[in-house]
């Protein structure tokens, strides 16, 4: 009786989030030769490499994903920390580490950066490549984070929906002053996913400039936000896809999304099939790879 009425209250705070209780990640992540990786729900993680070639890294079906570019957590067991897992091999460079309960991101200080929202705590936890885990920060908001990162001077920066009407991205500084940068409230007319808000949005990636790039998946979106919280929408995708999740390199923007499924297939991982496309600098937008079932 006990479980199920976990199961319930969970249920309920993604609902009421705006959440879609379903499966789509958002883990996508670029290493610093141009590789890119993304995580899928249905199978593990793939691999993009420079010439298009996509190769499959076995992995748990998790959704969100970190890159450590210089090994900080190469040397964990493969799962570490209760949530997490690493999916490269050890002592390698980089290392990605997944994890399917909360987004996480990999400082520049080499400490890994997460909300454990399952404690209900609304804290953003620093952990440190020892094991060892300090509050970073805290909020009642902190409760709904769908997407984290970092920014310049180390800056974290997230997405939340405490608000199931609306996005807000904050800012915390390394000093955990925290501030609101913007607040996306959806797309008017747009036609979300099933069980998703218009003003849902996941996962978000910041420039060097402080210019945050962010997948209005409610709106079927990417958005543009300037450091004084300007909005612009940069992509709209069409029905049947989703952008969850967005990745930078070289000026170039890498976009995550998932196709649709009926409400029958909504709990049914397999059925959730993702590609990327990738904005180039010109603005043409190309598919650079779809996994087919």
């Amino acid at each position: 009786m006990k479980t199920k009425l976990i199961l319930v209250f969970v249920f309920l705070q993604l609902f009421m989030s705006g959440i879609a209780v379903a499966h789509p990640g958002s883990g996508i992540v670029i290493d610093r030769e141009g590789n890119v990786y993304f995580t899928d729900t249905g199978k593990g993680v793939w691999k993009i490499d420079a010439t298009g070639k996509l190769t499959f890294l076995p992995a748990s079906e998790f959704h969100w994903m970190a890159i450590d570019p210089y090994g900080h957590f190469s040397n964990t067991p493969k799962s570490f920390g209760n949530y997490f897992e690493r999916v490269t091999t050890q002592n390698s460079k980089p290392a990605l580490i997944i994890c399917s309960d909360f987004p996480l991101v990999i400082g520049r200080d080499g400490n890994m950066y997460y909300a454990n929202t399952r404690t209900r705590q609304g804290q953003i936890i620093r952990r440190a490549p020892s094991g060892k885990e300090t509050v970073f920060a805290g909020n009642k908001a902190f409760e709904f984070i769908t997407g984290i990162a970092e920014g310049p001077g180390g800056s974290i920066y997230i997405a939340e929906t405490s608000n199931p009407n609306a996005t807000t991205i904050r800012k915390i500084d390394l000093n955990g002053t925290q501030s609101i940068i913007a607040t996306y409230s959806g797309k008017q007319g747009s036609h979300p996913p099933l069980e998703t808000k218009s003003a849902y949005c996941r996962g978000l990636i910041v420039d060097s400039s402080g210019v945050i790039y962010l997948a209005a998946t409610g709106s079927r979106s990417l958005l543009k936000i300037t450091p004084r919280g300007n909005i612009t929408t940069i992509l709209e995708t069409e029905s049947p896809w989703t952008p969850t999740g967005v990745a930078l390199f070289h000026g170039e923007v890498y976009m995550l999304e998932w196709h649709d499924v009926g409400r029958d297939n909504l709990e049914v991982r397999s059925a959730w099939i993702p590609r990327v496309r990738k904005i180039a600098t010109d603005g043409k937008v190309t598919i650079i790879a779809m996994v087919s079932r």
